[in-house]
C-alpha cells in the first residue's frame, strides 16, 4: 500500500512549521513502506494492524470506538475484524460492565503478531537514526512529545466519549 496525500493548504505558519509537517509526512510514509513486507508476513493489512494496535491500547474498546479513534467508517473496521476473528488475532466478547455491550480483545496469537510487528517498526527506526548526533535524536523526541501532549490534551487523539 502506497499513502498518497495531497499537498496540505497552507495557512500562515512559518516555514520550520511547514517543514516539520511535510518531512512528519515523509517519515511516516517510509517507514509505512518500510514496513509491508513484514505485514504481508504476517497476512495482513495495514489497516487491520492499525485496528490490532487500537484493540490493545485502548482494551475492550468496541468496534464504533475503533472505528472513531482510527477516523474510518464502522462498517471498515467491522470488516477487518471479522478478518482478525476468522485469523484467530482479535475475540469479541460480550462486556462485564455492560452485558449487552460487544468488546473486543486480541489474541495471545494477536499480541504476538503484534509484538512482533512493533519490534519490526523499532529496527526500522533504529536503522534509519543510527549515527545520528544524540542531542538531534533527543531533540526530536522533546518535540514529539510536546506535540503528542498538545494533540491529546486538545482531544484530537482521542476518540469522542473517552
Amino acid at each position: 500500500m502506497v499513502v498518497v496525500t495531497p499537498p496540505l493548504e497552507r495557512r500562515s505558519e512559518s516555514n520550520d512549521v511547514v517543514r516539520l509537517i511535510d518531512l512528519f509526512h515523509e517519515v511516516l510514509r517510509a517507514s509505512l513502506r518500510e514496513l509491508h513486507p513484514t505485514l504481508t508476513k504476517e497476512g495482513i493489512t495495514m489497516g487491520q494492524f492499525w485496528a490490532i494496535h487500537t484493540v490493545s491500547s485502548l482494551q475492550g474498546a468496541s468496534v464504533s470506538t475503533v472505528a472513531r479513534y482510527l477516523g474510518v467508517s464502522a462498517p471498515t473496521v467491522c470488516g477487518n475484524i471479522d478478518q482478525l476473528e476468522d485469523a484467530g488475532l482479535v475475540r469479541r466478547h460480550r462486556s462485564e460492565r455492560d452485558r449487552r455491550a460487544v468488546e473486543l480483545s486480541l489474541t495471545p496469537r494477536g499480541r504476538k503478531v503484534e509484538a512482533r510487528i512493533w519490534s519490526e517498526i523499532a529496527g526500522v527506526m533504529a536503522e534509519a537514526a543510527r549515527g545520528l548526533p544524540e542531542t538531534d535524536v533527543a531533540a526530536s523526541v522533546r518535540v514529539f512529545t510536546a506535540v503528542t501532549h498538545r494533540l491529546s490534551r486538545s482531544g484530537t487523539l482521542r476518540p469522542e466519549g473517552t
